[in-house]
């Protein structure tokens, strides 16, 4: 029986092996045992991670590979479990990292300081980058440097990712934050058609600001919110009604909305009806909303009808807390069971409420991300689902989970086979196990908030 050596492959089968692994499997694997496969690895796109990456892996990857290599395709390196790797890289190699072929480039926890090195002395020399993804959950750091913007010719870039979380909705000046990165980095929005902001909050009533900057935008994720005196000051609903939206908004298809407490359904409304091109509409309340428009399924349809024609996906979360009113849960889910809904666009709802002034909807699927909530003594649920099975709730993969001893409650709660990620608001007792709820098999975290 004659034993086929990996040598003796064909390289279109080798190329194809080699498309499962990443760039460390790569380099350590086949790196060094020839001629042929050094060739190989030469002329392939290596796709490089350092997120849990060894020290000893990291020195020998950035020290005896990266000056010698010029076919380095995507980079993510990351100060989340070691602070360091970004600032001995961008110290080693300032000089060598144009030299690849860079498309894709991400920072995760970089020092303020150090990405104002990068800005100004690296990212004008990346010409093939594509896409830049900077995340950030050190929120001490400041950033005392001066706000000027760097002038930057990329003709190539495309993607842009900013996720800086904050303690605040609106962070004073010095603190590193989302705007500021946007700031400096105006000169390279003409050409964006992807951007993510995805913690700093934007005041809707500079919307306008952002739009101007943005002709190409194919794809925005934002968080919109109203500052509390400006709110104040202007009283009545603020209408965003801007040919400048309307005109750089041309090529927008996906729209990814979080809102904060103050924006309200008819300011959103006049935002969308800018958009009549639009494909995909994803909205989703940051903590909640007491706007009671937003749970109006005539409302939706009304401004779908006529504003967004061509929308085929819809995505909503929407939580209501400190109501005014005592809404029936029934009476708003049936405004979700026309024909429009349920026939034409094959759009389902479900809602869940918790008290008189408090409860949550959501579409099937629902917006990515989303916390969903789950509380034993729900008074109300239901549903536009024709049916339900174990597959269901798929999509959703957050709980924030409230679990308390009652008596008996006749509200039969939906059961989640793929969440990954829960927050305890109460231990449940010995008569109450998260399995009766949740696949607890498909756990990663658990948060107690109690």
């Amino acid at each position: 029986m004659s034993v086929l050596k990996l040598e003796h492959l064909a390289n279109e089968i080798l190329y194809t092996i080699f498309d499962y692994l990443d760039g460390f499997h790569h380099i350590f694997a086949f790196r060094g045992l020839n001629s042929r496969f050094n060739s190989l690895i030469n002329h392939i796109h290596l796709h490089i991670n350092t997120t849990h990456c060894r020290k000893a892996d990291f020195n020998y990857l950035f020290d005896d590979i990266f000056p010698f290599t010029t076919n380095i395709f995507s980079l993510t390196i990351s100060n989340k479990h070691t602070l360091g790797p970004i600032e001995i890289f961008l110290n080693r190699h300032l000089d060598l990292i144009p030299h690849n072929q860079l498309n894709h480039l991400k920072l995760i926890d970089i020092d303020p300081q150090v990405l104002n090195t990068f800005l100004k002395t690296i990212l004008p020399k990346l010409t093939r980058l594509v896409s830049l993804n900077i995340t950030n959950s050190i929120t001490k750091f400041r950033y005392d440097l001066p706000l000027e913007t760097i002038n930057v010719s990329l003709p190539a870039f495309k993607y842009l990712s900013l996720s800086i979380e904050q303690t605040s909705y609106y962070p004073h000046v010095p603190f590193f934050n989302e705007h500021m990165l946007m700031h400096r980095m105006e000169s390279i929005l003409s050409t964006v058609t992807h951007l993510s902001l995805e913690y700093s909050p934007r005041d809707i009533v500079g919307l306008t600001l952002l739009f101007e900057k943005l002709n190409k935008i194919e794809y925005l994720q934002i968080t919109l919110d109203i500052d509390d005196e400006v709110a104040r000051a202007i009283g009545n609903p603020f209408i965003s009604n801007s040919p400048l939206i309307r005109d750089h908004g041309q090529h927008l298809r996906s729209f990814i909305i979080q809102i904060g407490y103050h924006i309200l359904f008819v300011e959103i409304a006049a935002l969308l009806t800018h958009f009549p091109q639009l494909q995909i509409l994803s909205l989703a309340t940051q903590e909640f909303t007491h706007d009671i428009q937003f749970y109006d399924g005539q409302a939706w349809e009304k401004l779908i009808q006529t504003s967004l024609p061509r929308l085929t996906s819809l995505r909503l979360y929407i939580f209501l807390d400190y109501l005014s009113s005592n809404p029936i849960l029934h009476d708003i889910i049936n405004r979700f069971r026309t024909p429009f809904w349920l026939n034409e666009k094959k759009w389902y709802i479900v809602g869940d409420q918790f008290s008189n002034r408090s409860l949550q909807i959501y579409t099937i699927p629902c917006p990515k991300k989303s916390i969903v909530i789950l509380n034993n003594t729900s008074i109300a649920w239901d549903t536009t689902l024709p049916s339900i099975n174990l597959s269901t709730f798929h999509c959703i993969t957050c709980l924030k989970i409230y679990i308390t001893k009652v008596e008996s409650n006749p509200i039969l709660l939906p059961y989640f086979n793929n969440v990954k990620s829960v927050k305890l608001l109460t231990l449940p007792s010995k008569d109450h196990y998260l399995s009766q709820y949740i696949n607890v098999s498909k756990l990663e975290t658990v948060t107690i908030e109690c």
